[in-house]
């Protein structure tokens, strides 16, 4: 059936060009009970299910009694428009309220924000998904004593990178959160404390740009098994995790040490950049006691998976003659450039992980830290450069001679039996 779509906006529906008549044998789905309609209205997004109130009288309501709202409004759409769909909506029961929207400074105010989250704590809303770009940076009391939230993602600020502070002023009552996602805030020990003290059934945290979190410790959430951190430069240096099972790093975490991972299974790292630890050459790392004492904590790991960076340290700590721990596992997924600076790393790990059934790598067009740099801090070392790599890596190119397409290949391999 052709549409005539009037405007873009949320809350704004369009007109049809001619009617659907619901009493029409061919008009199948207008036949269904409201409970499948609103099922199917519930995977697209709210403007579109508005416009379907033009297609007949059948139509007129149906999408305000549907269970999930989903919002996704960007300059110059103003705020309102939202505020003024919700106060149509009359569905008792939300199942998930999503939210991605961006305004500047002068039109979304405190009040727009705590309406939209008291429809959504009000109709008992299990999943949310807020992106909230503009001038509002604390959220309402309200917003922290949903008991009825098992899913939240949250980012809220002035900007895509603005961090705001995420210091509940209340007692959190997320008592049947299990997957909590927060992205860009300032988040200080004391108040995730606060947050997972009130999220007993907390399974699953993700953590991204989250600046001021120095001991992330989750030794009180038993049921906690599944930790994900991506950091600029910054992210916790002490992690005390005993029920983690699953643990992703990513980024350019500064020092950080793993004090109890005890349960830990799964584990991925994923570093993306290093930062130089001094502004003189002769102390620049690389991080390389952090990394080794990171692979300490993974013996009993079943499933490892590192990138580039992290494989070039090694590389970095093998040539020096640093010890490396013995692994116990089964399987290694390695994303890296098949070039000679993370050709050692890589060797070691294949020899200290003697368990190892399968292995997959991924190759990719990445140059990571320069030749230059490694080069240089070899030296700082009383290493020659040129005989380190060329005395068993000389067959691979430097990073600067790598190729100019990515590929990707997996390997299985069996170990040979002792």
């Amino acid at each position: 059936m052709a549409m005539r779509v009037e405007r873009e906006s949320d809350g704004i529906s369009a007109t049809p060009s001619h009617r659907f008549r619901s009493n029409d044998a061919s008009d199948i789905i207008s036949s269904l009970p409201d409970e499948i309609l609103h099922h199917i209205l519930s995977y697209i997004r709210t403007k579109y299910a508005i416009r379907t109130s033009a297609l007949s009288k059948r139509w007129k309501h149906v999408w305000r009694e549907t269970p999930s709202l989903s919002f996704h409004c960007h300059l110059p759409d103003h705020p309102n428009s939202i505020s003024k769909t919700l106060a149509t909506f009359t569905a008792p029961k939300m199942v998930s309220f999503d939210m991605d929207v961006t305004f500047n400074n002068f039109s979304l105010t405190s009040s727009h924000v705590d309406s939209w989250i008291e429809l959504a704590v009000s109709r008992h809303a299990e999943k949310m998904s807020l992106i909230i770009i503009g001038s509002v940076n604390v959220l309402p009391d309200l917003f922290f004593t949903n008991s009825s939230v098992n899913q939240l993602s949250l980012t809220l600020g002035r900007g895509t990178y603005n961090n705001c502070d995420m210091i509940p002023k209340c007692t959190v009552l997320w008592t049947s959160l299990r997957n909590l996602s927060l992205k860009c805030f300032s988040l200080p020990d004391e108040s995730l404390a606060n947050i997972l003290s009130g999220c007993p059934m907390l399974e699953s945290l993700v953590l991204i740009y989250c600046h001021q979190l120095r001991h992330l410790d989750l030794s009180k959430s038993p049921k906690l098994t599944r930790l994900e951190i991506t950091g600029q430069f910054y992210g916790p240096s002490k992690i005390v995790a005993p029920h983690i099972r699953f643990l992703k790093l990513i980024g350019s975490l500064e020092q950080c040490t793993l004090l109890d991972v005890s349960s830990l299974t799964h584990a991925t790292f994923s570093l993306t950049h290093i930062r130089r630890t001094t502004t003189r050459d002769d102390d620049d790392d690389f991080h390389q006691d952090m990394v080794l004492k990171l692979l300490e904590k993974l013996q009993n790991v079943d499933k490892l998976t590192i990138a580039p960076i992290f494989l070039q340290v090694l590389s970095v700590a093998e040539l020096r003659g640093l010890p490396f721990p013995q692994l116990h596992a089964k399987s290694l997924t390695v994303t890296m450039m098949v070039v000679r600076s993370v050709m050692p790393g890589l060797a070691r790990l294949l020899q200290n992980s003697p368990g190892l059934q399968m292995i997959t790598v991924n190759t990719v067009y990445y140059k990571g830290i320069r030749d230059a740099e490694l080069d240089r801090h070899l030296r700082t070392q009383g290493l020659n450069p040129d005989r380190c790599w060329r005395f068993k890596y000389g067959d691979f190119p430097a990073t600067e001679q790598i190729y100019s397409s990515s590929s990707s290949f997996g390997v299985l391999a069996k170990p040979a039996k002792s």
